[in-house]
């Protein structure tokens, strides 16, 4: 199997996040957000993947295959113009079109029983499986689904169906769907190619199943997401300085670099990132925030719900 990372959008909730960098490369505990997803996959067996790419396409690749090494293939697609999630992964097909391949987000980070959701596609003899998870709280667009798991709309008003659930940007596609895709132009997976497909009986299915879902679409997301990642990777966030190294007071969860600058007398945490070359002054204190690579919190600031880059501070909270 191939994986798709989808990762051609322009991060305009984002910003101004993605003013200084894109979406799919912001930092996320030490690493670009896009690895979580290709490292969820790489653990399915997936060694293999496309990229779609609009903004910053160089600056991608060269996070991308520094995190990838020579232990991950990765290829990347240029969209000129964004071509959408249908025209997207159409425009990959030269990558896609060999076996059973997997598409997910750029944007999120996703975790659920991929092995499970794979018995499923092959036992179903699927053209595609979309991943579906619970949303009690109604914040996305409802997937239903019916009979034998088969999906029967999209849409509150489809409403046709035993259940629902969000898709949550992972799916489990064939080849053969390329063919089904409007090709050269850019399209929407759903609208375009599934609706049709359904009406016309074809076999779509949905995989209700739950998990990690966090969504790192606007600042406020970014924050709360990586703090939420920082928690549940508490035994494995990098070992801060003691309160005996320096006079640093720590307050875990945290996250420092090791190549991060910390001075004596600052306080750090709870719930504070300190990504790489950021350093923070003497007698500073970071809490529920986020330094970025070459973030400076100068002498004795406090910094509290907010993103810290070397250009402006973002307050979210």
């Amino acid at each position: 199997m191939k994986g798709m990372i989808l990762a051609a959008g322009l991060g305009t909730r984002l910003r101004p996040l993605s003013y200084e960098l894109p979406k799919p490369v912001v930092p996320v505990l030490g690493r670009p957000l896009c690895t979580y997803n290709m490292e969820f996959l790489r653990q399915a067996g997936i060694k293999s993947f496309v990229m779609n790419l609009h903004t910053h396409p160089k600056l991608i690749q060269q996070r991308v295959t520094g995190w990838a090494g020579k232990g991950i293939r990765v290829d990347f697609t240029l969209e000129p113009v964004i071509l959408g999630t249908g025209g997207g992964i159409w425009n990959a097909r030269k990558f896609l079109k060999t076996g059973t391949f997997v598409t997910v987000n750029g944007d999120t980070v996703l975790s659920f029983p991929f092995a499970s959701a794979l018995a499923f596609h092959r036992k179903k003899k699927a053209l595609a499986t979309l991943i579906l998870f619970p949303d009690p709280a109604k914040r996305y667009t409802p997937v239903w689904v019916g009979e034998g798991e088969r999906i029967t709309g999209f849409g509150r008003e489809a409403g046709e169906g035993d259940r629902s659930g969000f898709y949550t940007g992972c799916q489990i596609v064939e080849p053969e769907l390329l063919h089904q895709i409007p090709p050269a132009r850019t399209s929407c997976i759903i609208r375009e190619t599934y609706t049709p497909l359904i009406d016309a009986g074809a076999p779509v299915f949905g995989f209700l199943s739950s998990g990690r879902f966090q969504e790192f679409g606007t600042p406020a997301d970014y924050l709360e997401g990586t703090l939420a990642l920082l928690s549940a990777k508490r035994k494995e966030a990098a070992a801060p300085p003691s309160p005996e190294d320096g006079g640093v007071t720590v307050i875990p969860p945290v996250y420092i670099s090791p190549k991060a600058k910390v001075a004596p007398g600052t306080r750090i945490g709870p719930g504070a990132v300190i990504e790489e070359g950021a350093t923070v002054a003497e007698g500073a204190s970071v809490t529920r925030s986020i330094l970025w690579p070459g973030g400076v919190l100068p002498a004795g600031e406090e910094l509290d719900g907010a993103i810290l880059t070397p250009r402006r501070r973002v307050q979210v909270g």
